[in-house]
Order: structure tokens, then sequence, then C-alpha cells
């Protein structure tokens, strides 16, 4: 089986790896054989996925690849597409009681890759706890059959469709960049998460109260925190708001990497400015650049980008999708991320904490995903360095209205390195 390659995939060189670890807390050790035929079964449900990629002439292909997932003690983010992960784009590691699954961005996102997460820990509880019960009408089995609307390895038209945006897409040309936060994999050693847990509850109480979403309310307090500590700078302070266009293109199952980065901009007008009209300001924002109509010019710009790179050399590819995602998604002060409440079925009640951590080389400086688990979210900053400034004041921020926060305590993380094939 061979399979179309998303046109990101070009952007990846060794300065850029688009790799993108989902980390998860489950409440007793990993069993290392349970886990193995956990991803034995589950992988049959996701082809798509057990695949390996291969340059023919001047252009990738991704081709079914038989070798299992590799599944790493230790927890360690061994290299994709290379010897180590038998050429696999999809792998697994575990410590005590953390699972991570690892895969390259370039083959999917956050909410492609979710089912597969759901359907690998079904197999594994089961495994564990054969007697427990799961609702799993919502989740993938095995054995079921693969869709053709959610193995569709080119869900695109063939042609750029007519679109009537609401709002204007353009950036500011010059933005706020954090220049404490070194650029790249400069610091890779340093790359550090500040992770923050509080109450569902108590934040959408006060969000809700103010006229905010999680994610909205998360990039206000986010904003006030960089603001405060860079009083003297009078350039915007841009929020990268990601944001996927599976609904504007008609294809809500896709398994591609479907993300579109929507821009917040904050004026050096707004410092000050109560909370309730920078939530206002952001939710506008949203509801404006974010509609079916402008979300329709991302998947524009994924097929005008195909037309263009047909006739370039490899390294031209290279060069023109990494130019392309530098300009589209760098340009940010900092980014956020909400998955929005997910269907657990009721394996969340073995997971204590569930928390993405990406390859930061595109970011501002700062990345904050944002996902719930039970009664809490996970809010998960990564930095590039492990200066704790700016996690600090946001908490503090958090703490002033009136939200308890849980900190956990900062940790070095690491993502896995990308081998292209030659």
């Amino acid at each position: 089986m061979e399979y179309r390659v998303n046109n990101l995939i070009y952007a990846a060189d060794k300065d850029l790896h688009g790799t993108i670890r989902t980390g998860i807390v489950l409440t007793e050790p990993v069993h290392a054989g349970a886990l193995r035929k956990a991803a034995d079964l589950a992988i049959k449900r996701y082809p798509y996925f057990s695949v390996k990629l291969v340059r023919r002439g001047e252009e990738y292909v991704m081709i079914h690849n038989d070798a299992p997932l590799p599944v790493t003690p230790g927890g360690r983010a061994i290299p994709l597409g290379g010897p180590e992960s038998n050429g696999h784009l999809f792998a697994l590691a575990y410590d005590n009681k953390r699972l991570y699954i690892d895969t390259s961005h370039f083959v999917t996102d956050g909410n492609g890759k979710f089912p597969f997460i759901k359907t690998l820990l079904y197999c594994y509880l089961n495994i564990i706890h054969p007697d427990a019960k799961f609702e799993t009408s919502d989740i993938a089995m095995p054995e079921s059959g693969v869709p053709d609307y959610e193995s569709d390895d080119y869900p695109f038209p063939e042609k750029p469709v007519h679109t009537k945006p609401l709002g204007s897409d353009r950036r500011a040309e010059n933005v706020l960049m954090l220049d404490d936060q070194p650029k790249g994999y400069e610091s890779i050693d340093k790359w550090t998460c500040f992770r923050v847990h509080v109450s569902q509850k108590d934040m959408m109480k006060y969000a809700s109260s103010v006229d905010g979403s999680p994610a909205t309310f998360i990039a206000t307090i986010m904003y006030r925190a960089i603001s405060d500590l860079h009083p003297d700078s009078s350039l915007p302070i841009v929020c990268g708001m990601q944001h996927q266009y599976r609904k504007a293109l008609g294809k809500p199952f896709s398994h591609l990497c479907h993300v579109n980065i929507v821009p917040i901009t904050y004026t050096d007008s707004m410092r000050g400015k109560d909370t309730e009209l920078l939530n206002t300001m952001a939710r506008g924002t949203i509801i404006l650049r974010a509609d079916n109509a402008n979300d329709l010019l991302s998947v524009n710009s994924h097929i005008e980008n195909d037309q263009k790179i047909k006739e370039l050399t490899l390294a031209e590819k290279h060069d023109y999708m990494k130019n392309f995602l530098l300009d589209k998604i760098g340009m940010n002060t900092f980014e956020v991320s909400y998955t929005g409440c997910v269907p657990f079925s009721g394996l969340d009640k073995y997971i204590t904490d569930f928390f993405p951590i990406l390859d930061m080389s595109l970011s501002g400086g700062i990345s904050i995903e944002i996902f719930p688990v039970g009664e809490n979210f996970s809010i998960n900053i990564m930095q590039r360095t492990d200066d704790s400034k700016y996690a600090f004041r946001f908490i503090e921020l958090l703490m002033e209205k009136g939200i308890k926060c849980l900190y956990e305590t900062q940790e070095h993380f690491e993502i896995n390195d990308f081998v292209l094939p030659e």
C-alpha cells in the first residue's frame, strides 16, 4: 500500500523536526508486555499510521510498514523514520506510570492521532483490567473496518475554491518576539515544561463571566504576563491560536494534519484593559478569522503549494515549504492550543494527566496546550529555556482572579528527531 504525503512534510529538515509527543500519566505503572500487545492490536485499525517514508526521485511517498511499532522503555524519544524506529513515523515509549505516543506533526495533528490513542488505551486497559466496563461506541475497535473518508491521503479539492472571508488574515509585520528565548535548537537540552492544573469548574466560572472560552481566557492571561514582563516594548504581542479546518474542508474525520493558525493581535493600546474587553476582542477575532470561509484560505494554500512544488527539486521543495511555515506560523509571540472536551469513554478513570509536548523550533518562544482531564484542565506551558518568569507571572495572574492552581515541578523535555530518507 502506498500513500501520498502531506506537502507539509517537505518542511522537515535537520533544524525543523515537527514532532509531537503526547504524554499520558496512568494511575499505575505501565506493563510492558500489555503495551506491546495493545500496540499490535491498535495499529491494525489505523494502517495509514503504520508507514515509512521513502524517496521516489524528487519527491517522498509513504509505503506500508510491516515492522511492529517501536515500544521503548525509559521514556526516551527515539528518532522517527530511522533504523531505531524501524522506519516508523509513530512510536511508543514508557517510563513508570508515563506513556508517550510520538509522531510526526507532518503526518497528523492532535485531533488526527487522538482516535488511535483511545483505541490503544482501550486495548491496553482491557488487557490489564479485563473485567472493567467501557463505553465502546466512541472507540474504534481493532477489528473494525477503516472508512475511506478517514484514510483518504488527499482529502483536498483538485483546484482552489472560491471563498469570501469575514475578516482579514493579515498579520502585523513586526511583532514582539521573545529574545530571551533562543531560536530553534540552540538550547534543546533546556526546553522546559511548566505544567499547571486548575479546576475546570473554577476556571470556566470565571472565564464565562468575562466573555471568555478556555482558549481565549488563557491567551488573555499569558498576554498580560508577557506585557507585564516587557513594559517598555510597544510592538504588538501576537497569540497564534491553533484552529483546525476539517469542518471547512468537509472532512471531519481526516487523519492528516489540518492545523490553521489564527493570529490574535494585542496592540500596545490594549495594555491595562480589563479582562472582559480583552476576551471579547479575542473571541471576536476567532469568529471573524476562523469561520469556514476564512479556513478555506488554508485549504487553498495547501492546494496551491501542491501545485507549486510539483516541478521543484527535492531540495527546493524543502526550502519552499520551510519558508511557508516560518512565514505563516513562526511569527507569533506565543501560541495557544485547546483540543476541546474530548470523549474518553471511561478510559480517563485510569488517567491522572494528559499533555502534548511540541517541537518548539517554530514557536515564538512560548507554546501552551490546554487539555481537559477529569475535573481539571492540564495547562502545559512550553519554552526553549528554563526561565520561570513567564510561567510564574501567568500563575500569579490566575490566582489573582481567585483560580487556584496546582503547579507541577518544571521539567526539561525532549522531542523526537526526524530522519528523512536519502
